[in-house]
């Protein structure tokens, strides 16, 4: 038993190295891939999402995700009024849109997105959401937060909700 003991060690051993490898490579890939998403978008200031466990799920297991971004093209002060994929300030040459209505032009504004290309978006939407990046995000930014993507880096901040 001992030596079957071993060899499961051994299994094990390896799938810790291969998930710390795959963090590490993920998020390096992670970054560079934001990198690049602004310097090919530059109408694109930000990409603001949300991500957290949620307290409560009708009964079901209540498991992390990230939700939908969005990309807009405020900066400052104005990245605080971007919520649920929508801007929500005063000025009106400012757009915040989610990366299906970009996709599709389904939005108040079709024409107003600038240097966006709307592919990219999508494809960078498609990788923060999926399944295979939920434990990548949450290593990188955490729970319960608000994430703000640049060109020049993130800002994370605590996310509170129901």
């Amino acid at each position: 038993m001992s030596e079957l003991q071993t060899k499961f060690d051994e299994l094990l051993e390896k799938q810790r190295a291969l998930k710390a490898e795959f963090q590490q490579t993920a998020q390096q890939l992670f970054k560079e891939t934001t990198k690049v998403f602004f310097t090919e978008n530059p109408g694109v200031k930000a990409i603001v999402w949300n991500q957290y466990t949620p307290y409560f799920n009708d009964g079901d297991t209540c498991e992390f995700s990230v939700n939908e971004p969005c990309f807009t093209n405020a900066e400052g002060d104005d990245l605080d009024d971007i919520s649920w994929g929508e801007y929500e300030g005063d000025r009106d040459d400012i757009w915040a849109a989610e990366a299906w209505s970009i996709n599709t032009g389904e939005t108040l504004a079709p024409n107003s997105f600038g240097s966006t290309d709307s592919k990219s978006c999508y494809n960078f939407s498609n990788i923060i959401t999926s399944a295979e990046m939920q434990d990548v995000m949450l290593a990188m930014f955490g729970d319960h937060v608000h994430v703000v993507a640049t060109a020049e880096g993130f800002d994370v901040s605590e996310y509170s909700h129901d």
